[in-house]
């Protein structure tokens, strides 16, 4: 559609009100389906790139006045992999690929020639931020929480971005996506990386360990996960520090025992529960994170490396000392701990449904601390539950507990426990059910008149702090 059918189209700026009055006037509003070829014609006419096309979820966004179409905001999915926003949010890589879909990317923004005036873009900007979030769930169920854009540095300075209160997040490395997910092509235009929060809590909820209910629409749990929870650097640290497990198969084997333990820890750590998920996790790595695990090369002449088959797993297993495997990923786990204050969960899962394995892991994060071999008895609530606190006694001396706050089910709330994480200089917050009936009857009295988790001056007539310790009453 050429400029002079658009004009038959789009009613003329009237240019009789003040701009403030206009500006204040301004409304937004999802396009409707029978407008998207005016939004395209557009787009193709006005805008620097066109109107491209779309992909995945997305929404258009209509700046007017009184009806009288005043820009165009495109929005659509968020690109797959970015340094500086990734560290930014501080997520993990498994994370991302989880919940990629609550962000979304400003892909054209367009004040039309016919409405231009000062301060018209911030405007419609900023009045569409404020109602993308309610926008975007009426479309698709759900509300993004991070927006992001990007400008050309060699034309645009991103004025109304820096108006609109957008965070400038460094530069891109000059590469577009191609056809595929994992081809790309380089155009040497670095681009502006541009981020806006849509909620307060936009990190936390990003990188933390439980996504909230309202936010599970936008995300991708059955994708095929290629992402490593390790980068590159820890990943080659790790492999290392595997090559020092004794190997108790027969000489002629063909994997390198760090191969395949590096591979069951990484399946691990990315929340794979059994051995055949984390078979299915090896499958889907790309070839350049097969070389770096030392998967060995496919056979004959073909290109590329083949994935560990799931026997050489399960053998591994079968004939491995737990115990070996435990105390050198511990020493791993200890050399890259960080110092910052910790949140640890308990939680036990099963190997091959014969080895309980139990971890302290990030409580906001998931990311494991320490491990050990809980139970090695087939599986069974009965083994799953005196494995799981008799090994949780097992690491709480072995663990640095300085800083952190030890969380876990009713299953480890007992005074020997308890009395273990405080000895290691740690604190505990352990759940409490109505088989221990004293225990929870001092809990509630002590709820209702002291603040449970912060300290509280007692009240007139309350007894002293130190008498209401309800691990007294425990058995």
């Amino acid at each position: 559609m050429k400029a002079k059918e658009i004009d038959g189209m789009l009613e003329q700026w009237s240019g009789e009100e003040p701009g403030a009055v206009v500006l204040g006037e301004l409304e937004v509003r999802p396009v409707l389906a029978d407008e998207m070829p005016r939004v395209a014609a557009l787009l193709e006419e006005e805008h620097y790139l066109g109107a491209g096309r779309a992909v995945g979820r997305s929404l258009v966004q209509i700046v007017h006045h009184r009806g009288r179409w005043a820009a165009i905001l495109t929005w659509g999915p968020a690109a797959m992999k970015l340094i500086d926003r990734d560290e930014w949010i501080g997520w993990t890589h498994s994370q991302r690929a989880e919940r990629l879909g609550l962000l979304v990317q400003n892909r054209r923004f367009l004040v039309l020639a016919e409405t231009r005036m000062p301060n018209l873009a911030s405007r419609a900007m900023g009045l569409a931020l404020r109602h993308l979030p309610e926008h975007w769930e009426h479309k698709h169920g759900y509300r993004p929480l991070l927006a992001e854009t990007f400008t050309d540095i060699e034309s645009f300075q991103g004025t109304c971005y820096k108006a609109t209160n957008w965070m400038a997040c460094g530069m891109t490395k000059g590469y577009e996506r191609r056809h595929r997910a994992d081809f790309y092509r380089e155009h040497k235009r670095p681009k502006k990386l541009w981020l806006k929060t849509l909620s307060r809590n936009t990190r936390v909820i990003l990188r933390g360990m439980d996504l909230p209910a309202a936010y599970r629409p936008g995300c991708e749990f059955q994708s095929a996960e290629r992402a490593l929870p390790l980068n590159k650097a820890h990943l080659d640290s790790l492999r290392e520090a595997l090559r020092e497990v004794p190997d108790p198969r027969a000489s002629n084997r063909s994997w390198p025992i760090s191969t395949l333990l590096t591979l069951i820890c990484l399946g691990l750590f990315a929340g794979r529960k059994t051995l055949s998920s984390i078979h299915r996790y090896g499958q889907l790595l790309t070839q350049k994170q097969r070389a770096w695990l030392e998967f060995l090369p496919k056979r004959g002449e073909l290109p590329g490396r083949r994935t560990p088959s799931y026997q050489a797993l399960y053998n591994l297993l079968g004939l491995l000392d737990p115990n070996d495997l435990a105390d050198t990923l511990n020493a791993w786990l200890a050399s890259h701990h960080g110092t910052l204050p910790r949140g640890l969960a308990l939680d036990g899962k099963y190997i091959r449904d014969l080895l309980l394995t139990l971890g302290l892991s990030e409580h906001e994060s998931g990311a494991p601390v320490a491990v050990t071999i809980a139970s090695k008895e087939p599986k069974s609530e009965a083994s799953k539950t005196e494995g799981e606190l008799t090994a949780a006694k097992r690491l709480y001396p072995s663990t640095n507990l300085h800083n952190a706050v030890v969380t876990g089910d009713a299953l480890h709330c007992e005074r020997e426990s308890m009395q273990m994480v405080v000895e290691n200089d740690g604190d505990f917050l352990f759940q409490l059910k109505g088989d221990q009936p004293n225990a929870l009857a001092e809990a509630q009295r002590v709820e209702a008149t002291h603040s449970p988790l912060l300290p509280a001056t007692p009240r007139t007539g309350d007894t002293d702090a130190s008498s209401s310790d309800a691990s007294k009453y425990l058995p």
